[in-house]
């Protein structure tokens, strides 16, 4: 995600979310930043075109069943 305005100061929250994936500190994409309306959109459409077959959400949910921890149901 690219910054939504001009140089400014890094948050603390986006400061530890670039540690935390190893992204330099002067970097000029935000980590933390929602993507916009339009950026969901092309997500979706690329994912359409990846995985024509939905195995993204495939991939997705076998792996948030695999994370999970035993005897827990339902989305939390």
């Amino acid at each position: 995600m690219t910054a939504a305005g001009g140089q400014g100061q890094v948050s603390h929250r986006e400061r530890i979310a670039r540690v935390a994936v190893g992204m330099p500190a002067e970097h000029p994409e935000l980590v933390t930043r929602k993507p916009g309306h339009v950026e969901w959109k092309e997500l979706a459409t690329w994912l359409a075109e990846l995985w024509p077959n939905e195995e993204y959400t495939a991939i997705v949910a076998q792996a948030w069943r695999l994370d999970r921890p035993p005897g827990t149901q339902g989305w939390r």
